[in-house]
């Protein structure tokens, strides 16, 4: 007689920056051990590689944390462990008064994703030349976190470019041209360059503002919670 499967109930939910329609699944057993291993580590490299493939298994393939938004693949993660392991999570606010550590439990179904009012991915560069972006991966931000590199930001740039309207054609990002967009970027003044720095500094972010005060100190504080490390535990 072989093994029955057991049944495991599906969910749906919505992407916040794609607007797609989601089916997902809890995690498994051995998802469990992913995010075990993650937390156990204490590393945000292990962090963003337990969320990526904890997702794309539980959304059965539909979502690789490689193309969509990282505030979608936040989003996806947070919903899953909600119907997994519930929707309480314990974190410790640090004081930024005194430094004290206090432990709060939070509902993680509470976080909300913050959209600039503007959210026109196409920058002018001047009266010729317009780019198009789209939002960095949860993979970009593991580059940034975990890199002593002054140039990695700009690799960055250079990856989440779109497409380059001129009058005469359209360029591109096929994923070949990166030299040719770092030479785009190096090539841009500081005033220019500002519009992508505007544009990432208001991308859509999944957070929760948290205040409390420090029962050591007695000083009220006010923290916005978002980082990859806090979706764990």
């Amino acid at each position: 007689m072989a093994i029955p499967k057991v049944k495991v109930p599906k969910f749906t939910t919505t992407l916040p920056v794609s607007g797609e329609v989601v089916e997902f699944r809890p995690f498994l057993v051995k998802e469990e051990k992913l995010l075990l291993l993650a937390s156990e580590s204490n590393e945000n490299n292990m962090a963003v590689s337990a969320i990526s493939d904890i997702v794309e298994n539980c959304t059965f393939g539909k979502i690789k944390s490689t193309e969509y938004a990282m505030a979608d693949v936040q989003w996806m993660f947070m919903k899953i462990r909600s119907k997994s392991i519930g929707e309480e999570v314990n974190l410790y606010l640090i004081c930024g008064q005194c430094g004290h550590k206090i432990l709060k439990t939070m509902n993680i179904d509470d976080f909300e994703v913050r959209f600039n009012e503007n959210k026109d991915r196409v920058i002018n560069i001047d009266s010729t030349i317009r780019v198009e972006l789209k939002y960095p991966t949860i993979h970009h931000y593991d580059r940034l976190f975990d890199t002593t590199e002054e140039d990695a930001v700009y690799d960055v740039v250079a990856d989440c470019i779109s497409k380059i309207y001129s009058d005469e054609e359209v360029f591109v990002n096929d994923g070949n041209s990166h030299q040719e967009l770092r030479e785009f970027i190096d090539n841009l003044t500081a005033e220019q360059f500002e519009s992508f720095e505007e544009f990432f500094e208001t991308m859509p972010v999944l957070f929760k503002e948290v205040n409390f005060k420090c029962v050591k100190c007695e000083v009220e504080n006010s923290l916005v919670v978002n980082t990859v490390q806090h979706f764990f535990g």
